[in-house]
């Protein structure tokens, strides 16, 4: 019988007539370890003993807890995500695995989620009547939660991709007209909140940027809108925190009529206003959209104000968001180079500006055509 390597692990009998395995392995860490399997005979000791050295020759790491799927999707959300992405999409995640992720699959152990159990759920979850946008949600974050497991060498792949992706085609975005939104703004020029509107729909702005807007952040003698915060509501709290990339944080002309607007605002709120501050600190102190009292506004409210103004008005129904879409659209029409579009909006790739928020309009559609149709018939007059 050969010698016995170092690493090969031991095999012994306890007192108690149980078997047991000794041998070092190699942690997620990259730190050694040494292990100690039990069982009640000496075979199934040496199976796991050999699986265990198996994957120590293969240089995969030894998993030390056997996770289920629903306690390394908490590990992932605290531990992983909450260090990458902003506490909205934290809190969004948090929704879609409390809700779709762990019903269906939060018992079965990480190490043996299998493509069925994945499609299964899908399956399941589509006969409950969920829509495509839902399952497009559980498909991405379990995906995402499942490529970290693969990186900590948990799972040795990642099953979601293995399984078809839901589809879902969102539908179009409805925007106003120039001549709409211009409709609007003229019939809200003696309301609380047109202001508010005025931003949103000159700038395209975000609704959290809007009512996250300081006067200390407006630079009135260099003529110029500092974008560095914005406001939302956060686990049942209106709170102001950073924007939501680098390319957000930006600044935009303060245009003549605008800067009209805010003083005049000012004035009618009996507001002094502070002079510009460089120094950028996020605070909910000194909003330009603020109620009577000082404090931020209720995004809901904005939403349920701006609803009641456009019926008013006789426009057709549009979300508070729909306006962003209107001012890029309002761009384009305008021939304003996409480059510019992007750094406007502040989109941080300009795919974003692009893809979602240029929307075509009826008339730019004619116009093109047109165009066309002259350079095609050009010289061959059709006659009836």
């Amino acid at each position: 019988m050969g010698r016995r390597l170092n690493g090969d692990g031991t095999i012994f009998k306890r007192k108690d007539g149980r078997w047991s395995a000794q041998a070092y392995v190699t942690l997620v860490n990259g730190a050694q370890k040494r292990i100690c399997i039990t069982a009640k005979t000496r075979e199934i000791v040496r199976q796991k003993l050999s699986k265990i050295l198996d994957q120590e020759r293969q240089r995969v790491a030894y998993v030390e807890k056997d996770w289920t799927v629903s306690e390394y999707i908490d590990y992932w959300l605290q531990n992983v995500q909450s260090k990458r992405v902003r506490m909205t999409t934290i809190l969004t995640y948090r929704q879609i695995s409390e809700k779709y992720i762990k019903p269906t699959l939060g018992r079965h152990r990480l190490k043996d989620l299998h493509m069925r159990h994945v499609r299964g759920a899908l399956d399941t979850l589509r006969e409950q009547g969920c829509g495509g946008a839902t399952l497009q949600k559980f498909y991405q974050v379990l995906s995402t939660c499942m490529n970290c497991a693969m990186r900590e060498e948990l799972v040795f792949r990642n099953v979601v991709t293995l399984v078809e992706k839901p589809r879902y085609t969102a539908k179009e975005t409805s925007i106003w007209t120039a001549e709409q939104a211009a409709h609007f703004l003229q019939n809200v020029t003696d309301h609380p909140l047109y202001i508010a509107f005025l931003l949103l729909l000159t700038y395209g702005m975000r609704r959290g940027e809007v009512l996250g807007l300081r006067w200390c952040d407006i630079d009135f003698d260099s003529d110029a809108i500092h974008i560095r915060q914005q406001v939302g509501r956060i686990n049942g709290q209106i709170i102001a925190r950073d924007v939501k990339t680098t390319n957000s944080r930006r600044t935009l002309p303060l245009m003549e009529n605008v800067r009209k607007a805010l003083l005049e605002h000012a004035k009618k709120k009996g507001i002094s206003i502070p002079p510009f501050n460089p120094h950028f600190e996020i605070s909910t102190q000194g909003m330009v959209v603020a109620s009577n009292t000082g404090t931020p506004i209720e995004p809901g409210n904005l939403i349920r104000c701006f609803d009641l103004l456009t019926k008013k008005a006789g426009l057709p129904r549009i979300k508070v968001h729909a306006m962003r879409h209107t001012a890029a659209t309002v761009l384009k029409d305008l021939n304003v180079p996409v480059k510019d579009a992007q750094l406007i909006l502040g989109h941080a790739n300009i795919s974003t500006t692009l893809n979602i928020y240029q929307h075509g309009t009826f008339e730019s559609h004619r116009t093109a055509i047109s165009a066309i149709e002259e350079r095609l018939l050009a010289g061959n007059k059709i006659t009836a």
